[in-house]
């Protein structure tokens, strides 16, 4: 894996300001800033036929073994509690049918020998479509260097849509799907803008009425679920259920779905299938017998050695990152040689965390846009692998430091001639 582009000079201002203002018509990007440095890069990671081939394959084997261990955990309401989950929302988890997510992202990076490791999987909001299916072709359109490469996520915007056309197959037709975020949040909104106008765009899903909203926007009625004015047969939410707890919307949603009035496409089965806690029961089952070998194999290989906080009373054995199970973005992840004996103990006590060992990532040199201009920095890239309905359908890649947080550089994702 090596960067496109390693000489500033290849990327000149005029050219850049080109690229950011197609990718924020285009791509409905409102706001290419953060903290006041620009996010998008116009370069790109470039893989190996066999460096994506593998991440491929391993991608749909792990959407199989996180889908499987999910299951056995779902209905028990005790667990998830331990895990961290409300009663209410264990018990409504525990009612619900499982469903393979529309859409959801395993993040990797690569070792210094060349071996791909799952570090997570976010599947109740996950991000990026805008950059994948817009940005990535912008950087294969506009950089000469990246002509002669394939874009992996060329297919990613029909196998969304597909999938959702699947997920919403037999709704009444006088009903919406609504896509639900929070108005206030630009990204959310924005990503779900795209989103809406990806599907009505899209030929699976041409006869599908779709309209977007607030959360505020949502409220119960006896004929259903009302997102504004429009009647809902289907919901898919971006808004994270941490947030929702305790908000009319939280009760709305379930009320319609315990009538029978709503699809939800996605559900509480996905907040556990991104629960960290998932990967260290994951880890500790490795060898369990439910999982065919493929999926063993996959978890022994590929999987860092992840344990709840309270299953590793040292916290010394070698650097470890410690996460919060709910984290999103980066955030509360910490480092082992960052924490003194009374954070470790602040954590521990905490108890909502896990400790995975840290993996020695490949560095490489790439060029990123800053606020002074284009830049050569030194970095490491989490590759994110999008699966559509448990199928690897493209890449959404991030590159930074120790932590991958909010203040990376995104990265398109291209592979290289075989």
């Amino acid at each position: 894996m090596r960067a496109l582009i390693a000489e500033p000079s290849r990327i000149p201002s005029g050219l850049y300001r080109r690229f950011v203002r197609r990718a924020q018509v285009e791509g409905r990007l409102a706001d290419h800033l953060y903290a006041g440095e620009p996010y998008l890069a116009l370069n790109a990671v470039v893989m190996e036929p066999a460096e994506s081939a593998r991440l491929a394959r391993l991608t749909e084997t792990f959407a199989r073994a996180f889908d499987r261990a999910a299951r056995r955990l779902a209905t028990n309401v005790s667990l998830l509690q331990e895990m961290g989950f409300p009663w209410v929302a264990a018990e409504l988890l525990a009612a619900e049918q499982p469903r393979t997510p529309i859409v959801g992202r395993f993040d990797w990076v690569m070792d210094r020998d060349g071996r791909w490791w799952l570090l997570e999987f976010n599947a109740d909001t996950p991000s990026g479509l805008r950059e994948a299916v817009v940005v990535d072709r912008l950087v294969h359109d506009l950089l000469p260097e990246a002509r002669r490469l394939e874009r992996a996520n060329a297919g990613l915007a029909a196998a969304f849509a597909d999938e959702v056309a699947r997920a919403v197959d037999g709704v009444p037709a006088d009903r919406a799907l609504g896509l639900m975020t929070d108005a206030g949040e630009l990204e959310d909104l924005s990503q779900m803008a795209f989103t809406r106008d990806l599907l009505r765009t899209s030929r699976s899903t041409a006869g599908v009425t779709v309209c977007l909203g607030d959360v505020d926007n949502l409220r119960w009625t006896r004929d259903g679920l009302v997102l504004g004015r429009q009647p809902l047969a289907a919901l898919y939410r971006y808004f994270p259920f941490e947030a929702m707890l305790g908000l009319p919307a939280f009760s709305a949603i379930f009320d319609a779905v315990s009538e029978g009035k709503l699809r939800l496409l996605n559900g509480l089965y996905g907040l556990l299938l991104q629960h960290k806690g998932l990967i260290a029961w994951l880890w500790d089952h490795r060898d369990d017998r439910c999982f065919p070998e493929e999926e063993r194999a996959a978890i022994r290989e590929h999987l860092p050695p992840t344990r709840g906080i309270l299953d590793d009373p040292a916290g010394t054995e070698g650097p470890v990152v410690v996460k919060q199970v709910f984290g999103r973005e980066g955030e509360e992840v910490f480092f082992s040689e960052d924490l003194s004996t009374d954070a470790w103990a602040a954590l521990r006590h905490r108890r909502t965390y896990v400790v995975q060992q840290r993996i020695d990532v490949a560095e490489l040199d790439a060029v990123v846009w800053s606020s002074l201009g284009p830049r050569l920095d030194r970095g490491r890239v989490t590759v994110g692998s999008f699966a559509v309905g448990g199928r690897f359908a493209g890449y959404y890649s991030r590159f930074g430091g120790k932590i991958i947080t909010a203040r990376a550089k995104w990265l398109a994702t291209l592979v290289g001639e075989g």
